[in-house]
């Protein structure tokens, strides 16, 4: 059967070697930033460009120990494959976020529910042009 082009479920998370299990939530953000651009008798922008990309990503995860272990500041790679709904071949959409740096990671739970973990991610450009952001179909 053809691919869904939906996706449902995350798995292969990781955070260079180390496995993320239990995720519950997971995002990738292109970080774009625009700057518009006025002047003389202009009411609106003439121009609109994005000056400045910050690609980011966060995870939750029940595995709470597994994100708390990750100290702000360090850097690797974050990579996680999300599946295609009905597990058709050439569905999946695997990102990697090269250059990642750990922003943060923030735990809590409630009495009587499962706690949870979120890890917070920047990533920057080895050269200032390459987008450590990719993704690809599987």
């Amino acid at each position: 059967m053809a691919a869904t082009k939906l996706q449902s479920n995350w798995t292969a998370v990781s955070f260079d070697s180390a496995p993320i299990s239990r995720v519950t939530q997971l995002s990738f953000t292109q970080g774009g930033s625009l700057t518009a651009y006025a002047a003389d008798g202009d009411h609106f922008p003439t121009v609109i460009v994005n000056t400045m990309s910050r690609p980011k990503a966060s995870v939750t995860s029940g595995d709470a120990a597994a994100l708390m272990a990750i100290a702000p500041g360090t850097t690797g790679t974050f990579s996680a494959t999300h599946k295609d709904a009905k597990g058709e071949i050439g569905g999946d959409i695997l990102y990697v976020l090269s250059n990642a740096v750990a922003e943060n990671a923030e735990t809590s739970g409630a009495h009587g529910e499962f706690g949870t973990a979120t890890l917070s991610l920047m990533a920057y450009s080895s050269d200032g042009v390459t987008n450590p952001l990719s993704f690809t179909r599987a």
